[in-house]
């Protein structure tokens, strides 16, 4: 049985977990199919075919190592080297499943004081807190603003996120990965 330990621990060792990804990232905003070393990206948006060739990513305020470079926002750093998940977030229905033909840990998770996403603009867990580290202690959520939590599912092999999505809110993100290749 996956317990909420086990998946902070493959959260926090996601990044040595792999060291090339073949990947598509789907998402409310964005296609993407990319290749990963560490420290580089290339990939192509599938809607249009723009290329997408970046070496490294500025640090965000909050990140405590080196970020993968992104090729939408620092939630794509975030979702390949999820080590903000390892405190500060409540992990709760903890169960091993199946996606897109590889093992995961699926799980809700939801942010609680001492969360630090790699940035708050653009967490892993969007959440009161986040949108507090972004606009201050003064913030005020609106009614139905907020999702309950976030439905995510780690990839058993590599600890990255392969689904992350929204429950409720007004923003009802999500994302998805399917990878093709890893080394």
């Amino acid at each position: 049985m996956v317990t909420p330990e086990d998946v902070r621990l493959l959260a926090r060792t996601a990044h040595s977990r792999w060291s090339e990804l073949e990947l598509v990232h789907r998402s409310d905003y964005v296609d993407v199919r990319a290749t990963l070393r560490h420290g580089e990206l290339d990939a192509t948006r599938l809607d249009d075919g723009h290329r997408i060739q970046e070496s490294g990513a500025p640090p965000s305020p909050w990140s405590v190592r080196p970020l993968e470079p992104y090729a939408t926002n620092y939630q794509w750093s975030a979702m390949l080297d999820p080590y903000e998940l390892g405190e500060g977030v409540s992990i709760s229905d903890v169960r091993s499943e199946e996606l897109f033909g590889r093992p995961v840990v699926a799980f809700v998770a939801r942010a609680m004081r001492g969360y630090e996403p790699v940035c708050s603009c653009c967490p892993l867990v969007f959440s009161e807190v986040s949108q507090r580290l972004e606009y201050g202690d003064d913030w005020r959520a609106q009614p139905g603003e907020l999702p309950d939590g976030v439905d995510m599912a780690l990839d058993l092999g590599t600890g990255i996120v392969v689904s992350n999505r929204h429950r409720g809110g007004r923003r009802e993100q999500w994302f998805t990965n399917v990878i093709t290749r890893v080394i």
